[in-house]
């Protein structure tokens, strides 16, 4: 019999384990519920010590208030660059300095190989890596609030954390590229229209309906849905590994162009940004 699996106290988000399914909630409502650098270790450590806990079938992530998750904090990105070698030491955490694009490629390369079916519910915004965490699950119920935005354009920057590799599997090439180039919002409707997600309910309807789905799949065939779920990942799955390097190259590319350090002076700064095509 493997050993339980026990998970720390975390500060940025609740975790509650029901009837084997993980129900995460991300809790910054404050800040939109957007991804600090706390945040990105401790999904990591959910992920991880999820995946190898017999007790936990399936992986449910939701935000608190009215956002799903509004991508990187870049204000608390700012003022924190040393909280990542802070974190590195903290124990209960492993070290997270390898990867493609650092820290955010090791949290979402776990997201994007988590054996076991995860769902997103999706009750506001969900922008930037935001969107890519919705991306990263097998199956998004969206309320009739949720937005998705590709912001990476907005902030002079090529989109990173898989969004480039999911959204044209889900949606096409011609609509994805369209998302990604001018950075516009998609609302729920028309993310249901275009496949976007699996669903869409009323916002007090969400947390149920994906909590029913997740339970069923929790008490279903849960060896055979695994397997399912790597079948059907597979068809991509080397292409995914292959992809975060090709996001880490344009990424690389942009730390001497103008216009991406335009982008995110003008998102702190709160003015449109002055781009240069430099």
């Amino acid at each position: 019999m493997a050993a339980a699996v026990a998970y720390p106290a975390y500060s940025d988000l609740i975790l509650e384990l029901r009837d084997h399914v993980a129900i995460v909630t991300l809790n910054r409502p404050e800040r939109l519920n957007a991804i600090s650098p706390n945040l990105v270790h401790e999904l990591l450590d959910i992920a991880e010590r999820s995946a190898r806990d017999d007790e936990v079938r399936v992986l449910l992530v939701t935000g608190a208030g009215r956002a799903f998750c509004a991508g990187a904090d870049l204000q608390a990105s700012a003022e924190d660059r040393n909280l990542d070698v802070e974190l590195d030491a903290r124990d209960g955490y492993r070290r997270m300095i390898q990867g493609p694009i650092g820290h955010w490629g090791v949290l979402y390369s776990a997201l994007g190989h988590y054996p076991k079916p995860m769902i997103a519910a999706v009750n506001g915004v969900s922008a930037g890596a935001g969107f890519s965490l919705a991306l990263a699950a097998d199956i998004r119920i969206a309320s009739t609030q949720a937005r998705f935005i590709s912001v990476f354009i907005r902030r002079g920057l090529v989109p990173d954390t898989g969004t480039s590799y999911h959204l044209p599997q889900l949606i096409g090439r011609g609509r994805a590229i369209e998302m990604l180039m001018t950075g516009d919002e998609v609302d729920a409707a028309t993310a249901d229209k275009w496949g976007l997600v699996n669903r869409v309910v009323e916002p007090d309807d969400l947390v149920p309906e994906a909590v029913k789905l997740a339970t069923r799949l929790a008490h279903g065939p849960t060896v055979a849905i695994e397997l399912t779920k790597r079948l059907v990942s597979d068809l991509t799955r080397g292409g995914l590994d292959v992809h975060w390097q090709n996001e880490a190259w344009a990424g690389t590319r942009l730390q001497r162009p103008e216009d991406s350090g335009e982008g995110r002076a003008a998102f702190l700064e709160r003015r449109e940004p002055r781009w240069t095509g430099r």
